[in-house]
């Protein structure tokens, strides 16, 4: 009896270290990266920082937000393998899934499908976490786009694979560069999952590459950032979010120079500017809604202003992101997955447009 345990434990053991060896690992750099702006210092940062930056605009600069990995491959299994760089986010106003989980699309007549989704339960840094994202897709060929974290940092990702599949990086998914500077709501705030930004959206919606460089409540139009935003690969036009965050007074001072130096540096480039949404913290609030009424209308007639007067400035007033029935917001201030379809729908076109001129 003693015998048939010990043969039973020896299988055992062998099974194990099989099916743990039934996995293969690559290095998602090796793969095609989406979304990425510009050369940083560490792969998976979307700037580097600038002088001028606060230690938080810092740490934000470090996460990958709106980035994704485009590969094929005929793996049955697609899972991710991560090492975070910091601490990863737990979520806040949003779950775990979509500020330290990951997207699985997958392309079906020619659309991006959604396909699985998961994130590590631990966050711990420097450590290996992996987590599975689709189990049973069948073996033939996919082409797959993962998107990343949109409040975490990575140190490194391997895209998992089952053993003796093949993974080779696919070409980017979408056409052209639209650096997309802007707040929380462009980084994803309140979203659902990691790619259910409006800007991923609506590159999924148009085929157009739109970047995240979002910044959660750090979007003023400060000096440096333009900067920033300058000093990398050029670009076929600039959207900014850029009104959610600042006050009436700091638009006041800064809007202008900031434009002034787009167009001296980028002559020609269109420099897209949106209005802020509406929030539903109004609603009840007599001193918020005097706030974000001076907020939206600050912005309204000085871009009036700047679109009479430089050539290559557009305004677009986009849509309450909250839905008619103003139902679709996670905590008042935010949208939730819908009231960014609600915003990506109301910019579309007027975008798609401006990019046709």
């Amino acid at each position: 009896m003693k015998r048939i345990g010990i043969i039973a434990f020896a299988f055992f053991c062998i099974f194990s270290l099989s099916s743990h060896a039934r996995k293969d690992y690559t290095d998602a750099l090796s793969l095609t990266v989406v979304g990425k702006y510009t050369g940083t210092a560490h792969p998976w940062d979307r700037l580097d920082a600038r002088e001028g930056m606060s230690t938080g605009e810092m740490g934000q600069a470090r996460m990958c937000a709106g980035m994704a990995v485009a590969f094929s491959t005929n793996s049955k299994s697609i899972g991710v393998r991560v090492v975070w760089r910091v601490k990863a986010a737990n979520g806040g106003n949003m779950g775990p899934i979509s500020a330290r989980g990951f997207d699985l699309y997958m392309l079906k007549d020619e659309k991006w499908l959604w396909a699985g989704n998961g994130f590590p339960n631990k966050n711990t840094p420097g450590e290996p976490h992996e987590v599975e994202l689709i189990p049973d897709c069948g073996s033939g060929e996919k082409h797959c786009l993962v998107y990343l974290p949109l409040f975490s940092q990575i140190e490194s990702l391997d895209i998992v694979t089952a053993e003796g599949s093949w993974l080779e990086a696919d070409s980017q998914p979408f056409k052209g560069r639209i650096a997309v500077w802007g707040s929380s709501y462009t980084q994803g705030s309140g979203a659902g999952r990691c790619a259910m930004t409006w800007e991923a959206q609506l590159s999924r919606a148009t085929g157009y590459n739109f970047i995240n460089l979002g910044f959660s409540g750090n979007c003023k139009l400060q000096p440096y950032f333009a900067e920033a935003l300058l000093d990398a690969e050029p670009v076929d036009a600039f959207v900014f979010d850029a009104f959610s965050n600042p006050t009436p007074q700091e638009v006041q001072e800064r809007l202008e120079p900031f434009i002034q130096r787009f167009v001296k540096e980028r002559p020609g480039i269109p420099l897209i500017f949106l209005q802020t949404i509406r929030r539903e913290k109004r609603n009840f609030s007599a001193s918020y809604d005097a706030r974000e009424h001076a907020k939206r209308t600050t912005a309204e007639e000085l871009m009036q202003q700047m679109v009479n007067k430089y050539p290559n400035v557009y305004w677009i007033n986009t849509t309450n992101a909250t839905s008619p029935t103003h139902e679709a917001t996670s905590d008042g201030s935010h949208p939730d997955s819908y009231g960014y379809t609600l915003w990506m729908e109301s910019v579309k076109e007027p975008i798609q447009e401006i990019l046709a001129k």
